[in-house]
């Protein structure tokens, strides 16, 4: 949120080639793993290699570090991720995701120009689902700074009235953006040693997936939707094959993140259910993420009056999922891709070197890595379908393929490990257009170019 007054805005050679792990390392932890599977989610972080457990360390410290320095503070803030800050304060203040002091923001004048905070059963609440609300509260609860009333007026409509809000203190929201994108990275380095990875070769792609996506420079700038989710994600990937009870529970708190990411899910289980040819790893992950339907199921119910999974989006989206305009489809989706300002392609263009790698990927690739990319793939193809391309304004470079990258990134390694690691000149040009993507998200972390 804005101070008084203010807008809300809205060269590597080729010694450099990850190798894969020693096989009996591998086959060993996988033992280990589901030996732990056995005896309860109690032993799930012994189940780790002291190997994996200091590779996450080494992946989420320093990027922890860097993420906190970067996140954002103070005001200005986006009203998207404010509309999370509020469900996340109220939880942990008073127990409630009913915003009674913020009631004006969901009227038209302000709906979309300050917050997204709409009508609920027993008052006002925000439109989003609850999960990285949750996961926030528990800071906000003992943090010891209090709200603030502040004069604000909207960027979208600068013509309405300046109206005061009460702004929590965003100090928990910055630490809790930062925390879930550097257990996100720091997960899928684990999932990168499943996929074969050595621990170099992990620690070096956990890096350039936290350093030159917008997982820096949006999810662990503010309490976006996206860290929490990604972290799940991420956690939901790594011990797909090896801890399924714990992978499903992930998932089910990704889907109650956001929801759509029960697609990802279900790629994974159904992925792993057919090269085991048993019905097991789609049940038990199906049991976790089902666990989290129901509880965004319940929740809409309990806020809103209605069963549903849109719930406070009402049925806007819904309506454009289903609706028959192919051509604008078409179009969110190219733009999506390499649109100047929001394409991930142009603003990520490493991954324009890995795309060529996929298939060789693919043919290698375990079966939880194809069903998560495949889960990913679906999950941001029903966004562009669902939703502008853009995902709004008043933030740098893309958000929506935040989820879709973390849920792929298994099989992104392998396109660098098996394709281009062989090709010089190829790997060359991937170093080159990883700097180049760090760079630009670099600038835009530390908010030297604004969008």
């Amino acid at each position: 949120m804005p101070s008084t007054r203010e807008d809300f805005h809205a060269g590597l050679g080729r010694s450099a080639r990850i190798r894969l792990g020693p096989a009996s390392e591998v086959t060993g932890t996988t033992q280990r793993v589901d030996s732990a599977a056995a005896g309860g989610a109690g032993k799930l972080f012994r189940a780790l290699t002291a190997t994996d457990r200091r590779l996450f360390a080494a992946i989420a410290g320093p990027l922890l570090v860097l993420y906190l320095l970067t996140a954002t503070w103070s005001q200005p803030y986006h009203i998207d991720a404010f509309s999370t800050v509020l469900p996340a304060w109220k939880l942990g203040t008073d127990g409630t995701v009913l915003l009674e002091d913020h009631t004006a923001l969901a009227d038209p004048d302000y709906f979309r120009n300050l917050g997204w905070i709409v009508p609920a059963e027993d008052g006002v609440a925000s439109q989003y689902p609850p999960g990285a609300a949750l996961v926030a509260a528990p800071l906000y609860s003992v943090w010891p700074e209090d709200a603030e009333v502040v004069t604000v007026v909207g960027s979208n409509r600068p013509d309405v009235a300046p109206i005061d809000v009460l702004v929590p203190p965003l100090g928990p929201a910055a630490i809790v953006a930062a925390l879930a994108v550097a257990i996100a990275m720091a997960s899928l380095g684990i999932a990168f040693r499943r996929a074969g990875a050595s621990p170099q070769g992990a620690l070096a792609a956990a890096y350039l997936a936290g350093l030159g996506t917008s997982a820096w420079s949006v999810a662990a700038d503010q309490l976006w939707q996206h860290g929490p989710a990604m972290a799940w994600i991420a956690l939901g990937v790594a011990f797909a094959a090896t801890f399924p009870a714990a992978s499903g529970l992930a998932f089910g708190a990704a889907i109650l993140t956001r929801p759509p990411t029960a697609l990802i899910a279900a790629g994974t289980g159904l992925a792993e259910t057919i090269r085991r040819r048993s019905l097991r790893p789609a049940l038990v992950i199906g049991a976790g993420a089902l666990l989290g339907l129901a509880a965004v199921v319940g929740y809409n119910r309990w806020v809103f009056g209605a069963w549903s999974i849109s719930g406070g989006y009402g049925a806007s989206f819904t309506d454009n999922a289903l609706s028959g305009d192919l051509i604008g489809y078409a179009r969110n989706v190219f733009l999506g891709l390499f649109s100047a300002t929001r394409g991930v392609l142009l603003w990520s263009p490493f991954l324009l070197v890995l795309a060529p790698g996929v298939r060789a990927a693919w043919r290698v690739a375990p079966a939880w890595a194809r069903g998560a990319a495949i889960g990913g793939v679906v999950y941001l193809l029903l966004h562009y379908k669902a939703n502008r391309f853009s995902g709004g304004a008043g933030f740098f470079a893309y958000r929506y393929p935040l989820e879709a990258l973390t849920a792929a990134a298994p099989l992104l390694f392998l396109a660098y490990d098996r394709w281009v690691a062989a090709r010089p000149r190829i790997m060359r040009a991937f170093w080159a257009m990883a700097a180049i993507s760090v760079s630009l998200h670099a600038l835009g972390a530390l908010d030297l170019v604004s969008m």
